[in-house]
């Protein structure tokens, strides 16, 4: 949104099916009571949860791609945090809408990803590296337990280095939807 890409009511919809990594919706795992997943969003578009119809589709972007829409604005391309392997990354999340809340999830990419294709579920580990998933059931009966968090943190893998892409999941407990937000990495010494 900095990069004047796309809009704020943009950003707040990277909306798509919480199942990820799976590709099909269903049960969300471990919590059948909680409203069923909508079909997660396809390889090569996950980073916008699947939207592809206006300006989000930009998210999906390579580094070769966004120089290319965007000349001149960041000679490595997506702009990178530097962060050290094993460190507390910390991300602030600003909620357009209240949802009752289920948690979070965590995805990296594996090493030697390849950075010039668009992400797919090859690119990340197949599980989180962290997951903070509120326990209790059914969602109904807690809603004023089932709040979304402000502040988020999660500790990076250690054995990192150079550039990765982290994909977080703010997964909705009483609707089909997992909200995504993307942030590329360069784990330094």
């Amino acid at each position: 949104m900095d990069l004047g890409l796309i809009g704020e009511w943009q950003d707040n919809e990277l909306e798509g099916g919480k199942n990820f990594p799976q590709t099909a919706g269903g049960p969300f795992p471990g919590y059948p009571t909680d409203t069923v997943s909508n079909g997660p969003p396809a390889d090569g578009v996950i980073l916008s949860g699947g939207k592809v119809d206006d300006a989000r589709k930009y998210v999906n972007y390579t580094d070769d791609e966004f120089k290319i829409l965007k000349p001149g604005a960041n000679a490595t391309g997506w702009i990178r945090h530097s962060v050290a392997a094993g460190a507390d990354f910390e991300v602030e999340w600003k909620y357009a809408a209240p949802h009752v809340t289920r948690g979070y999830l965590w995805f990296i990419t594996k090493d030697g990803w390849d950075e010039s294709t668009r992400i797919t579920r090859a690119h990340l580990e197949s599980e989180p590296f962290y997951t903070d998933l509120y326990t209790q059931v059914p969602f109904d009966q807690h809603k004023e337990e089932l709040k979304a968090k402000t502040a988020l943190t999660a500790k990076l893998p250690s054995g990192k280095q150079g550039h990765h892409v982290v994909v977080l999941l703010w997964i909705i407990a009483d609707t089909g939807a997992a909200f995504y937000q993307t942030f590329d990495l360069d784990f330094v010494a």
